[in-house]
């Protein structure tokens, strides 16, 4: 997700506070002095019932509350285990950038809480955690990608498989936008795993991310300039002390060094790539890169899934960020192809 201030009093620290980096919210620079950005009409929102989604049966399995990493950083997190005896398959959930709660939770809409429970309604057990932005948020400066996410999934993996209700050579790593796309880095440091999924993973650097995403919301020629401008720099390796949407140069650097593609080749393990076919956050140019990049490599399956936005929630009509405070539930048939092919894998 990416959401940040515009206002440079909000851009100068790299504090955990800055939001996500794949779904540029257009009142990100509506409190900038610059005119305020209209956003697109929401889309016309297939909504799921709120109370519950039909991909889940409660009876199925049971929740229990555990602890993720070490301290100074344990992290809070939820397991669901289907109810017998086991052993079953499991699945770490890894957020998208930000600070993300273990629901990762966008205004009224919890996907992980969707997809956790509808596996498990499908005999998976599934590991969801808060992240460490989230909870600790106030207490890291400079914090890297290993710091804001592969060091804590790691952790994570190693805590499902000492369970002896999962089976330790059938846990699988599941990550969504940025997590999807340190997914098969995050497998191949926690190996052996069984495999990965990467749902709505980048494939491009993410300052292109930013600017297409600015682009898309039709933010003002001005405003644009500006952004322009500031990754210009950054891609230069002249922005010095600035940032971009709050983040320093060497965070951007960071993340546009992780090489997804050359992680998922390394890993050799059956991976499964989903992207919705609203998404306007993570698009069929980043499904190119991952699709010819492993062309070569077997066990590799490739779906984009029909209405789907970058949460895998169904709409219709033009995406855009308003459709995120529109209650849903993660489409039923992400769960079922998601338990299809995790339940496949030996």
């Amino acid at each position: 997700m990416l959401r940040a201030a515009c206002r440079p009093s909000d851009a100068a620290p790299h504090r955990a506070k800055m939001l996500g980096v794949i779904t540029l919210v257009a009142a990100a620079c509506a409190s900038s002095p610059e005119p305020r950005v209209s956003e697109p009409a929401p889309a016309k929102v297939v909504v799921q019932p709120t109370s519950a989604t039909p991909a889940v049966n409660g009876a199925a399995f049971r929740t229990e509350e555990v602890s993720v990493g070490r301290a100074p950083f344990l992290l809070k997190g939820t397991l669901t285990v289907p109810t017998g005896s086991g052993p079953f398959p499991g699945v770490v959930l890894v957020h998208g950038s930000g600070p993300h709660d273990r629901d990762e939770s966008i205004g009224p809409n919890k996907p992980f809480k969707d997809i956790a429970e509808g596996l498990s309604s499908r005999g998976i057990a599934v590991l969801r955690y808060d992240k460490r932005t989230f909870q600790y948020g106030p207490q890291l400066t400079n914090f890297s990608i290993d710091d804001e996410v592969v060091v804590d999934a790691v952790a994570a993996v190693g805590v499902l498989k000492a369970r002896p209700e999962i089976h330790p050579e059938r846990v699988f790593v599941v990550g969504h936008s940025l997590g999807a796309l340190l997914a098969p880095e995050i497998a191949v440091l926690a190996a052996p795993v069984a495999g990965a999924v990467l749902l709505a993973p980048p494939g491009r650097p993410p300052w292109d991310l930013v600017l297409a995403q600015l682009r898309y919301l039709e933010v003002p020629a001005e405003k644009l300039a500006e952004f322009e401008q500031t990754v210009g720099l950054l891609k230069a390796g002249k922005l010095g002390t600035g940032t971009l949407l709050g983040a320093p140069a060497a965070y951007w650097q960071d993340w546009a060094s992780r090489d997804g593609v050359a992680m998922a080749r390394k890993l050799q393990r059956p991976i499964l790539i989903m992207r919705g076919a609203r998404d306007y956050q993570v698009t069929d140019e980043d499904l190119t890169s991952w699709r010819s990049g492993l062309e070569s490599v077997a066990q590799v399956e490739v779906v984009t899934v029909p209405e789907n936005n970058h949460l895998f929630i169904k709409g219709t009509g033009k995406p855009g960020p308003a459709e995120y405070a529109v209650p849903g539930h993660v489409d039923e048939q992400v769960v079922e192809k998601l338990a299809s092919f995790l339940l496949s894998k030996p």
